[in-house]
């Protein structure tokens, strides 16, 4: 009988480490592709936050909101700043030099675009011996409800509403803060800063966030007239809420401040009258954050020039050279006189949007004239910084505030 060999068909002995081979390449491969890519995204966003405009059209307006959005990723900049050292480690032991160099350049930006605001929103808190809370960067605000809503008005068939936060303890009669939301006087929401608005109601205030009417026509005078329909209602309904009609105020941020400043600074004013029947008064302060004080200044000199563009030509109905004189009527700056109400202020030290040139040359005018004002520039913040209320520059600023409505407001 003849034997008949039985084909081995077990794997080869040296099968497994070939497997293992292959795949360690595999790993290895999307690994420093990984690196590379974290690499090269956190060199791009150092360069928008740290550098400067970019005056290539469309471009500069989109690195300036990628500026504006660096702030808002402290956590992704950390998860960055961990990847970039580990790949910098590894790309150390495999003699990578390449990858070692971008991962280390890409750790050192990573953890200095979290360092450097830090740092400077610490050091304006401790002016005030303050001092910021790390974490609040990183955590999210729910946004409080308010304590009633109710309708101030109804212009062209279109309810104007307010929302109204009041503190939990009230001692007497409180004194009232109308608030003026911005976003390019075309969009925004009444709502947008209510947890800024509920840090005002800590501090004492009965808060009024108001609608007004959004420039899908030219506004320019209509929002100014909407603004002051509510500080009449505020008025007239200050019994209902505990209110000191005689202590009322008016802040806003961003399109938001130029209203309330207009509305504060043109009392009186036939050209912008209150667009619901009231009387109007003098208000007890102002305060901006974030504000254009000058028109044609901010179309010719922002770092963002087409959405500036677009939110002043759909507010004023045209270019500044079209529409010149609408332009210096809606400027604060134009509106400065003898016997204003107190003003503060806010502007971001890194605001691309609004030169903080604007805010500086508002402040000198003030003081020229007479009027008692309060300048605060925050370390590298941008625009629309408050809308992260638990950020670290909107934490730095609170002390000021608080100061200024302690001393005006009440």
């Amino acid at each position: 009988m003849t034997d008949t060999a039985i084909p081995d068909t077990a794997t080869p002995v040296g099968a497994p480490a070939v497997r293992r081979k292959l795949l360690a390449r595999l790993f290895g491969g999307l690994g420093r592709g990984l690196s590379w890519c974290v690499a090269g995204l956190t060199v791009l966003l150092a360069l928008a936050f740290f550098g400067g405009p970019v005056p290539f059209g469309p471009a500069e307006d989109t690195v300036a909101v990628v500026a504006m959005l660096v702030p808002w990723m402290a956590g992704v900049l950390m998860v960055f700043a961990a990847v970039a050292v580990a790949a910098a480690a590894l790309a150390w032991r495999s003699r990578r030099r390449a990858l070692l160099t971008a991962s280390a350049l890409a750790g050192v930006l990573a953890i200095s675009m979290v360092v450097v605001p830090f740092a400077g929103a610490a050091a304006l808190a401790d002016e005030y011996d303050a001092s910021l809370s790390f974490a609040g960067q990183l955590a999210g605000l729910e946004a409080p409800a308010p304590d009633a809503t109710a309708t101030y008005a109804v212009v062209e068939g279109e309810e104007l509403k307010v929302d109204v936060h009041l503190p939990e303890q009230v001692e007497g009669a409180l004194p009232a803060l109308v608030y003026v939301h911005g976003g390019g006087w075309r969009e925004g929401t009444r709502d947008e800063s209510a947890a800024a608005q509920e840090w005002l109601a800590e501090q004492g205030f009965a808060v009024f966030s108001i609608d007004y009417r959004l420039a899908d026509v030219p506004r320019w005078q209509d929002s100014v007239g909407d603004v002051k329909c509510a500080l009449g209602w505020v008025r007239s309904h200050a019994a209902d809420y505990g209110v000191d009609a005689t202590k009322v105020s008016i802040a806003g941020d961003s399109a938001g401040g130029q209203l309330s400043m207009m509305a504060a600074y043109t009392v009186g004013d036939e050209r912008f009258a209150p667009s619901c029947p009231t009387e109007e008064a003098p208000v007890a302060s102002v305060m901006t954050w974030f504000a254009p004080m000058d028109l044609v200044g901010l179309a010719k000199d922002t770092k963002m020039p087409a959405y500036a563009e677009q939110a002043l030509t759909s507010f004023i109905g045209g270019s500044p050279d079209a529409e010149r004189a609408a332009y210096e009527a809606s400027s604060p700056i134009n509106a400065v006189a003898e016997g204003l109400p107190p003003t503060m202020i806010v502007q971001g030290a890194a605001d691309r949007l609004i030169p903080v040139e604007q805010g500086v040359a508002m402040a000198r005018a003030l003081e020229e004239a007479g009027v008692p004002v309060s300048l605060l520039d925050v370390p590298w913040a941008h625009h629309g910084f408050t809308g992260q209320w638990s950020g670290w520059a909107a934490q730095a600023m609170r002390p000021a505030v608080g100061g200024f409505l302690d001393q005006h407001a009440r």
